[in-house]
C-alpha cells in the first residue's frame, strides 16, 4: 500500500506487467489476444462472435486468441497450446474472476491494449497499426 501511495504522490510510472511464462513461446513471433470471460457475462459471447467473424484476418495478422474462463485457458481457433490461466491472470493484472476483460500483447511481450468492454475486430486491428511490424529473421 505504501508503494502505491508513493507512486501516486511522486508520479512514478506504473510498472508494466511481466509476461507469463506460458506466453513466452509467442514472443517475437505472434501477437496474443487474451479474453477474460465468464459464463454469466454476455460480453464474452459478443467478443467471441466478433472474433470468429474475423478468423482469417487474425491468422493473417499472426494473432493467437485465448479465452481465460473457469480457471482454464482455451484457444479460440487452435488447441495445440498449454497455458497457465492463473499465471496469465496474475501477471497480466487481468480482471478479477467473473469479470470481462481483453488484453492485447504485442510481439515484444508487452501489453499494448486493455479493455473492460468487447471490441469489434476493426478496432483491434486499428490498434495493430500502432504496433511495431514483424521484423524479418
Amino acid at each position: 500500500m505504501l508503494k502505491s501511495i508513493v507512486h501516486e504522490i511522486i508520479g512514478t510510472p506504473r510498472r508494466e506487467p511481466e509476461l507469463p511464462q506460458s506466453l513466452e513461446q509467442f514472443r517475437d513471433r505472434k501477437r496474443v489476444l487474451i479474453i477474460f470471460a465468464d459464463a454469466q457475462d454476455d460480453r464474452a459471447l459478443i467478443q467471441d462472435e466478433w472474433l470468429r467473424k474475423a478468423h482469417m484476418r487474425l491468422i493473417e495478422e499472426d494473432v493467437e486468441v485465448f479465452s481465460i474462463a473457469g480457471g482454464g485457458a482455451f484457444a479460440l481457433f487452435d488447441d495445440d497450446w498449454e497455458l497457465d490461466a492463473d499465471d496469465i491472470r496474475d501477471r497480466l493484472q487481468g480482471p478479477p474472476s467473473g469479470e470481462f476483460g481483453l488484453i492485447l500483447i504485442g510481439r515484444d511481450g508487452t501489453v499494448k491494449l486493455r479493455s473492460s468492454e468487447p471490441m469489434n475486430a476493426e478496432d483491434i486491428f486499428a490498434a495493430f497499426e500502432m504496433l511495431p511490424k514483424k521484423t524479418p529473421w
